[in-house]
């Protein structure tokens, strides 16, 4: 791609950066080098944000106070993580720019490495927690399942013995009783229907009608 003008300017989060176009083809920040060899703007917007021709001008929307350490570690070659910045953070916008952790300098890198190993151990203690509290809450479930049975095999057993132990309960004896009673009753009633009189008084009443 022909850029207009022999200068280009990095616009990184409002923080403007004026460099010859030839510096970028070897330039310490992959992301940065990537630019010359783009052969459109549809390209140069694969790396950047925003482009103006006019101005010739690249925009990132990123830390513009980590950048500005990044350029620090592209002039002097010693990079360190920005003091009141989280390193997680930092070393995220390391790895936009295309610098990896052993840029840093050693302190830096023991710093990096606290925080991702503290990082590590929160996440892990954090997952561990959350299994516990699902197993305890799949255990509540299964007991909760198993009283449910337990209550349901209780009934069947108490309607199977009212039904078939007179004696286990009032219930029993009450409905044993009222059995007694009906089998009594229709016993009466096909023993009274084959009596004369019985007859006579059917034979009547259908007279009647």
């Amino acid at each position: 791609m022909k850029f207009g003008q022999s200068v280009c300017i990095l616009n990184v989060g409002g923080t403007r950066y004026a460099f010859p176009m030839d510096v970028l083809k070897d330039f310490p920040l992959r992301r940065v080098s990537r630019l010359h060899s783009c052969a459109s703007e549809r390209e140069v917007l694969e790396v950047c944000d925003d482009y103006d021709r006019e101005r010739n001008e690249f925009f990132f929307d990123r830390h513009a106070e980590a950048f500005g350490f990044l350029m620090l570690y592209v002039k002097h070659g010693k990079l360190r993580i920005v003091p009141r910045m989280c390193e997680l953070s930092f070393y995220n916008e390391m790895i936009y720019w295309g610098l990896e952790s052993s840029h840093l300098e050693l302190c830096c890198q023991r710093r990096l490495d606290d925080r991702m190993s503290d990082t590590f151990t929160y996440f892990t203690e954090e997952e561990r927690r959350v299994e516990d509290k699902d197993d305890q809450e799949e255990q509540e479930q299964r007991r909760r399942r198993g009283t449910g049975r337990l209550k349901d095999a209780k009934w069947l057993e108490s309607m199977r013995r009212t039904f078939e132990e007179p004696t286990s309960s009032v219930a029993a004896q009450i409905l044993a009783s009222v059995s007694v009673i009906f089998v009594i009753v229709s016993m009466v009633l096909l023993c009274a229907s084959t009596l004369p009189d019985w007859k006579t008084a059917e034979s009547n009443t259908v007279e009647e009608h």
